[in-house]
Order: structure tokens, then C-alpha cells, then sequence
């Protein structure tokens, strides 16, 4: 029986059916900068970016209560969560203000736990808001690099993060989305991409798009990929699209729709996009085919149907949860049979084959691109991939030389790995062993993988605190991925990639520099340092204090300031001590202290 995956919009029909209204967080046009579903490193993008000024005021999108207030030196920053009573749950982050009632609560945490990180919950009745009520203003606190409103809805079931254009805001669309690139892989019998083409569409009048020449093909097995955009009417930003199609004569291969994404799936976004790409180019290509980690273990089939076949996917066991993701593909998807193509075509020699493939908005506007496909066998043997070691994916696998120690999980690799190995002696100061080529960056870890490594002479018992298992680029910058000994005198540490290892030593404290800090700060607001470390993924952890007593320092983590108001807690006139201890990871300390006049 032949059977195709469909990838679709959940209805969203229920919303009409509920008595809640929902109005814009911000007054105004409402200037996106980044859409539900963007590709961004490691994850989906959850929600819209809005921009404006900082202080813009936010509000309420509907009536409901403040369930949960997050502050962090990262992420969203200063973060407010409101549940509503049809289930739903809004998000606003990166705030640079929050409403008085709930910034009290927060800074009373605060100086009760001496700690500037805070994640509160509360319940219904603690904080209700109304519909247009604001709680804050816009900021460019956390992981943001421009003042905006990062904003989100969710399922309050399992805090699902799903499209907020759903909900009927008014961001006017004529746009169509733009097609930059194409690029056609030839892929071998398990799936993996021999080489490929690049290739720049011609834009046609009317505003799709068309390739000229047929595409030739050495492969029989072929997968495709788009680099597209979209655009709304009131900005010029390149953001994300809202899903693509693609057709294989008249027949419907593959498609996804951004609508939901739960974010325990949300890392799988490098198994559907080009990630050695991202990985040398920083840009993004979106695959029309997904791999998956069962996907190219049957043999190749035999029968088609017209001038190309498709590889009939069948679902594996309920607990491969990758293949089964994988098969719905971005997310919120729901596959409508325990069979499902996975978007590669399998073409016949001599028989060219049309295809279309379409990116489309929210607002429905689209794009096309046509092209034609060849397969002509090649006479060319097929060289033989170069690996120390072949890694089924689907399966726990372990390397282990004596030095070199590699653990992986059933669900850490997307698809079957021909793993490259070597080790280079390397005695530079503070490294403390050979860098272990550990196969290729290029190649995706879904989540993480244990590395153990040896050192290649004892530690001094005084300096083991001291070692950390990381990376070092080619300007000798040092990354931490931590680490600790095991019984057999070894350093393990979970890695997020593939790359280069090696154990270094860390003795060095961090850093403290004045960002602004006059000794006479009698007409100041507050004063600002800036904390830096030499190797950088170490956490940093701080305490302040003000003639002994606790400071509250305000840690922005992309710049390493810490700044301190006198509004939370202003000292009275005269002469005062400000005291810094700064730690880092390993253990190195840095004391800091400043006179200053009030």
C-alpha cells in the first residue's frame, strides 16, 4: 500500500469556540523581527520577536493570572508567564521592567535567598491580570542582542509552545516568502549525502521561481533542500517561513507547517536542516526530506511506480521516539498512517522528473519553485568512506582506546555514523594531554555524548581541581565543557559536538573591570562592573556587598556586567566599601573592592 506523510496546521477552529479575547502585548504596529519556527542554533525559535524601544509598555494579552516570574542572567532575561482560563499561556520576556507589585515580590526573594537568578511560581488568586493591563516594559535583558519583546503562546498542557499568529493578531502580510537557494544532495543506499548542488533559482515575473537547466544527478537516491525567507509588510528583516511542499509530478511528498513545537523536541531541528552548513556558514538551508535513525536500513527497493519510487518509512517501535519525530517532521504534526515517505526519491536512469517545491506565511502568501531532475548513472567507482569506526544510530555504542573514552546513547546520533578518530600530540603550556580528534563538528549529537579522557602524566594533587576537559581554537581561546575524574584516572565530561578535545589547566582567577564606577557617586543611580574569565562555558558565580552587607548585582550574561542600583537598597551619605568575590568553575577566585563616596 503506498502511503505519504502529512505534515499539517493543527485547527486552531477551537479558539473561536472559546468566550476569551485576545489583544496585541504592544500597542501599535507590531514590528516582527523573528517568527514562530525560525531556525535558530540547537532549537526552533518558540514564539515573535517584537521590536521597540526599551520601556515600551507591555500588557496583558487576556484576562488571566501571573503564574510564573523568571529572572536569569540568560535566556529571557526578566520573563513574565500568565495563564488564561482556556488554557493557554503567554509569554513575555526579555523585559526591562516589571509592574511594581511584582517586582516587590521578586526582590524580596531576592535579598531573602542573597541570589540574583529567581524562577517563581504562583497561583491563581496570588497575581490576576486583565486583558490590556500592563506588567512591563520592553527590554534587551538575557540572550538578546537589540532591544525587543520576545513573545510566545503556549499549551498550559505539557507547556507546548504553538504559533502565536493563531491568535489573530494583526500583522498585516502581502509578502511572499523568497527563495535564495536550492541545493540537491545525492545521497547513497544508507542515506547519506555523497555530494551536492547549489544552485540560485531565477526569479520569474509574478514572483516565483524556476531553475532553467535540467538538474543532472549521479545518484539514483536524491534529497532537497531550500534556503527561503519571509518577509511582513512594516520590516525589512529576513525572518523565518511558516512551511513548505513538495511535489514529485502531481503527487504531494512532503510537507510541514509550523504550529506547535514541544520544547523536549525542539533540538531535532539538525536532523531537518543542513547542519554542516550551519555549522562552516552560519546560514540555513530547510531539508524537504527528514533522516531519522531506522530510516536506510532496508535494502533499497526495487519496484516503482511511473518515472521515481519513494522509500516507503516504516514506523519502529514506540520507543524510538526520534524516528517517530522525525517522521512528523518540525513538529505539531501528526502522521496519519504507521507508514510515511520520508521526502528522498528514489528516481529511474534516463527519466526526468518534475518537481515543485513551495514555501508559504502564515498569511497564505507563497512561493514556488520549479525544476526538472535526471538520473544518469555515473561510471565513476564510488570511493569508500574513510572511518576507524562504524556507529549504528538507534543504538548505544562506546569507543574506548585506554586514553580515549566515547559513550553514546540509543537517541545521539540522527542516522548511522562512519566515525573518524585520531589523536595528536600536543605539549603546549597547560595542556594536559593529546588533542583527541573526535570525529567530525560537521556531524550532529542529538543532545550530548560522554568523553572520557586521560591525561598523559600525573596531576599534582593540588592542581586536580584545576584541570577541565575542553576545547582550544586556533587563537588559543579555551572553551570548558567541565568535567570530573573517574576511578580509573580519568577526566569525563558530556560534549554537545563532535570536534577537537583535550584536557587543559585553569589556574587563572577571573577578571574584574570598572564598566562605571566613580569614587563620588552622589549623583549616580548606581554604579556597573564587568566580570570576564579566560575560558569562557565555565559558570561564573559572584557575591557582592556594600559595607558587608549583601548587594544586589544585576547579571547580564552577554556582556558579563554586574549592575548594582541604589534603588534596591541604597547606602545613606558618606563613605562606603564595595567588596566583589568572583569564582569560576574550577575553583579560581578574584577579590575586588572600590571606596566609594555617597
Amino acid at each position: 500500500m503506498r502511503l505519504f506523510l502529512l505534515f499539517f496546521l493543527l485547527p486552531f477552529s477551537f479558539l473561536s469556540a472559546q468566550s476569551l479575547q485576545y489583544d496585541a502585548p504592544l500597542s501599535g504596529p507590531l514590528l516582527v523581527t523573528g517568527t514562530f519556527g525560525e531556525l535558530r542554533s540547537d532549537h526552533f525559535h518558540a514564539g515573535l520577536d517584537f521590536r521597540a524601544p526599551v520601556n515600551t509598555p507591555v500588557y496583558a494579552v487576556a484576562d488571566g493570572y501571573v503564574s510564573r516570574i523568571k529572572v536569569s542572567p540568560g535566556g529571557y532575561g526578566q520573563a513574565i508567564y500568565i495563564d488564561h482560563p482556556d488554557g493557554h499561556r503567554s509569554v513575555y520576556g526579555h523585559l526591562e521592567t516589571i509592574a511594581p507589585n511584582l517586582l516587590d515580590t521578586v526582590r524580596a526573594r531576592q535579598f531573602a535567598e542573597e541570589a540574583f537568578p529567581q524562577d517563581l511560581h504562583f497561583g491563581p488568586t496570588d497575581f490576576r491580570v486583565a486583558r490590556g493591563q500592563q506588567i512591563g516594559g520592553v527590554g534587551n535583558r538575557g540572550h538578546s542582542f537589540g532591544p525587543h519583546l520576545h513573545f510566545e503562546m503556549r499549551e498550559q498542557a505539557g507547556d507546548v509552545a504553538i504559533n502565536p499568529l493563531a491568535f489573530g493578531f494583526s500583522i498585516p502580510d502581502t509578502r511572499s516568502p523568497a527563495i535564495r537557494k536550492l541545493r540537491v544532495y545525492s545521497l547513497n543506499e544508507q542515506g547519506l549525502e555523497q555530494e551536492s548542488q547549489t544552485i540560485t533559482p531565477t526569479l520569474l515575473r509574478g514572483g516565483n521561481y524556476a531553475v532553467s537547466d535540467t538538474v543532472v544527478v549521479a545518484h539514483r537516491r536524491i534529497g532537497l533542500a531550500l534556503k527561503s525567507y519571509d518577509r511582513q509588510n512594516a520590516m525589512p528583516n529576513w525572518n523565518g517561513i511558516f512551511g513548505g511542499d513538495l511535489y514529485a509530478d502531481t503527487t504531494l511528498v512532503f510537507n510541514f507547517r509550523f504550529a506547535r513545537i514541544p520544547f523536549e523536541e525542539t533540538e531535532y531541528l539538525n536532523a531537518l536542516t543542513d547542519y554542516a552548513d550551519w555549522t562552516e556558514n552560519q546560514s540555513w538551508y530547510h531539508r524537504f526530506w527528514a533522516i531519522s535513525p531506522q530510516q536506510f536500513r532496508a535494502p533499497m527497493p526495487t519496484d516503482t511506480v511511473g518515472p521515481f519510487a519513494f522509500l516507503n518509512r516504516a514506523k519502529t517501535s514506540g520507543a524510538d521516539e526520534k524516528s517517530d519525530f522525525l517522521a512528523r517532521t518540525q513538529d505539531a504534526r501528526q502522521v496519519e498512517s504507521k507508514g510515511a515517505y520520508d521526502g528522498s526519491l528514489v528516481l529511474q536512469p534516463e527519466k526526468p522528473l518534475n518537481l515543485r517545491l513551495r514555501t508559504v506565511d502564515f498569511a497564505g502568501n507563497a512561493a514556488e519553485l520549479n525544476l526538472i531532475v535526471l538520473y544518469r548513472p555515473s561510471t565513476q567507482p564510488r570511493a569508500p568512506q574513510p572511518h576507524q569506526y562504524f556507529l549504528p544510530a538507534g543504538e548505544p555504542s562506546i569507543i574506548d582506546n585506554g586514553d580515549m573514552r566515547l559513550e553514546l546513547d540509543a537517541d545521539g546520533l540522527y542516522r548511522d555514523c562512519f566515525f573518524r578518530y585520531a589523536r595528536l600530540p600536543d605539549r603546549s603550556a597547560n595542556h594536559l594531554s593529546d588533542v583527541h580528534q573526535v570525529h567530525d563538528p560537521r556531524t550532529p549529537l542529538h543532545g550530548s555524548a560522554r568523553l572520557h579522557l586521560r591525561p598523559v602524566a600525573q596531576i599534582p594533587d593540588h592542581l586536580q581541581n584545576h584541570v577541565f576537559l575542553g576545547t582550544c581554537d586556533d587563537d588559543g581561546r579555551l572553551s570548558s565543557n567541565g568535567g570530573h575524574w573517574t576511578d580509573d584516572g580519568r577526566m569525563a565530561a558530556n560534549i554537545p559536538t563532535f570536534g577537537d578535545y583535550g584536557l587543559f589547566l585553569d589556574t587563572l582567577p577571573p577578571t574584574v573591570m570598572i564598566n562605571y564606577f566613580n569614587t563620588d557617586l552622589r549623583r549616580a543611580v548606581g554604579f556597573s562592573v564587568i566580570v570576564e574569565d579566560d575560558v569562557s562555558g565555565g559558570k561564573l558565580t559572584y557575591r557582592g556587598t556594600i559595607d558587608g552587607k549583601w548587594a544586589l548585582l544585576e547579571h547580564d550574561g552577554k556582556s558579563g556586567k554586574l549592575n548594582y542600583s541604589f534603588a534596591n537598597g541604597e547606602p545613606g551619605p558618606g563613605e562606603h566599601l564595595f567588596e566583589l568575590e568572583v569564582k569560576d568553575a574550577r575553583g579560581n577566585m578574584a577579590r575586588w573592592q572600590r571606596r566609594f563616596r555617597r
